[in-house]
């Protein structure tokens, strides 16, 4: 029904993926522009500040969109979609290949990636959302232009790899998917399509 939410986050705008670490009761957002991992206590609210930030030209970050994180192994995986500028100077606008950038999980300030997917052979065209399979190490990215579901071994894969596996074709119903989500219970995965 209409019902009020129980409290509510003033996030940067342009926020675009969430994830939370139960463990530590803290929420991990992406910023699209200027672009930003920030991290809040989970419990934040209005004006609460993030208790830490991921930024900065070292990071890689380009236009951040899709995010996972693995508690297990303190991993975070940032998609993106390779759009890039000093939004303090006009005309320093550059477009970078799409990647998935992967960092400690308590990265903050200007890190540099651990490992960086990139290249021709991973397919990766606007990756939206990002979710784990933890028991199988994989890594499921919805390829929104890509029309395509990749999936990546989360542990090793770097570089121009292809993927361990690709869902696309007409009889998938895959059409610009911009959500993916692991059930580890059933072991499915489900995918949303902007269409």
């Amino acid at each position: 029904g209409d019902v009020a939410p129980l409290r509510e986050l003033k996030a940067p705008h342009r926020d675009f993926a969430s994830a939370i670490d139960e463990e530590k009761g803290e929420i991990f957002i992406t910023i699209q522009y200027p672009p930003q991992v920030v991290v809040y206590r989970k419990t934040a609210s209005g004006d609460d500040k993030p208790l830490r930030i991921l930024e900065g030209e070292h990071t890689g970050l380009r236009d951040a969109h899709g995010l996972a994180i693995d508690v297990k192994r303190k991993l975070m995986f940032v998609g993106n979609w390779g759009d890039y500028s000093n939004y303090k100077v006009q005309g320093t606008g550059k477009f970078y290949p799409p990647s998935i950038s992967v960092y400690p999980l308590d990265a903050s300030g200007d890190t540099t990636p651990i490992r960086v997917i990139q290249g021709s052979k991973t397919q990766l065209d606007w990756p939206g959302a990002l979710s784990l399979d933890t028991d199988r190490g994989d890594l499921y990215v919805a390829n929104d232009v890509g029309d395509s579901v990749l999936v990546f071994h989360a542990e090793t894969d770097q570089g121009d790899v292809a993927p361990v596996r690709v869902i696309k074709g007409n009889k998938t119903g895959l059409s610009h998917p911009a959500g993916v989500s692991v059930d580890m219970k059933n072991k499915e995965f489900w995918v949303s399509n902007l269409g």
